[in-house]
């Protein structure tokens, strides 16, 4: 057994209120009235029988609540001896990052989780979350089979990298709710990206043990994308040299020498096309002008034809509005 603000223990010395109440409290003897008190003798009269506990049945009453008090404060736990699987939470943390988004990594992963879950022991209570830019707790610790299967399969990736920090402070913050040990699975493809500036952000309490599951480390994937891109908000003459233009910047990652085309859309239709050479893992710039665009708000894009693991950044949006 254990207490988790072990400090606030030190307000069981308000259990001496109900003996002061008691015990310690004055007896006061109410006068009577006499004639005349000539004929007395002065005396001192012991009042050790009225230091006796009385209504001892509300003595006990006042010093049980203020016992149960101190002990709720202190917030008391039990350990458990962790004698077998059953009595650990199994953690299962899914990386729904971007770069998760190449080949099968992220239906690998996902389908990883419901093999790890299907052959736990039915007793065992487990935890489903999902790591992107910030740490999405999808369930409590259950036993539910079912719930636990369907947090998983509403995992989506998504368009941030994974933050390791993040996973660390919520793992920490479990401990001080679940306090068995926990096996942590981690289904990701283990980017740098991940890890944080302060490698001590990682740190994880002692009874927290880690199984790291990778996912598509063997090579890196190739990846070409629009980095960035300058073009005017509002523009009032087509013709102005100024300001009549769009550049952007292509980049690779983990890529070969190679030669792209380069499309700048308005409205969903294609406008002007650019070819680009880029050199390995290198950037390249691309400029399109005059920037022709009907009257009113007009959604831009430029796009490149990567053709790689990851579509997602192959095309930049922005708005320009004549």
């Amino acid at each position: 057994m254990g207490f988790l603000s072990p400090w606030f223990l030190f307000g069981l010395a308000a259990v001496g209120l109900p003996i002061y109440v008691h015990l310690l409290r004055r007896h006061i003897i109410p006068p009577q009235p006499f004639s005349s008190l000539m004929f007395f003798e002065r005396g001192t009269q012991s009042s050790t029988r009225h230091r006796r506990l009385r209504y001892l049945l509300l003595f006990s009453l006042r010093a049980a609540l203020l016992l149960l008090l101190v002990l709720a404060f202190a917030n008391p736990f039990i350990r458990l001896a962790a004698g077998g699987a059953d009595n650990k939470l199994l953690l299962v943390v899914i990386d729904n990052s971007f770069s998760m988004k190449a080949g099968s990594r992220f239906a690998d992963a996902k389908q990883g989780a419901l093999q790890l879950l299907a052959a736990r022991p039915r007793a065992q209570r487990a935890e489903v979350m999902a790591l992107g830019g910030r740490l999405a707790i999808l369930t409590q610790p259950i036993q539910d089979a079912g719930a636990l299967r369907s947090a998983v399969e509403s995992i989506q990736p998504g368009d941030s990298r994974a933050n390791l920090a993040e996973l660390a402070r919520g793992v920490r913050a479990l401990v001080e709710t679940v306090h068995t040990p926990i096996v942590l699975h981690l289904f990701s493809d283990m980017q740098k990206t991940a890890m944080p500036a302060n490698f001590a952000d990682m740190q994880l309490p002692p009874n927290v043990t880690v199984v790291l599951h990778p996912f598509g480390t063997s090579a890196p994937t190739p990846n070409w994308t629009v980095e960035s891109v300058n073009a005017p908000p509002q523009l009032a003459d087509p013709k102005d040299a100024k300001k009549s233009r769009v550049q952007a910047v292509i980049a690779g990652y983990g890529t070969p020498a190679a030669t792209r085309t380069v499309s700048l859309l308005v409205n969903g239709k294609t406008i002007a096309t650019r070819k680009v050479e880029i050199p390995p893992d290198g950037r390249a710039t691309v400029e399109f002008e005059p920037l022709d665009v009907p009257y009113g708000l007009n959604q831009c894009a430029v796009k490149i034809d990567a053709a790689d693991g990851f579509p997602a950044d192959d095309a930049s949006l922005f708005a320009v509005k004549r």
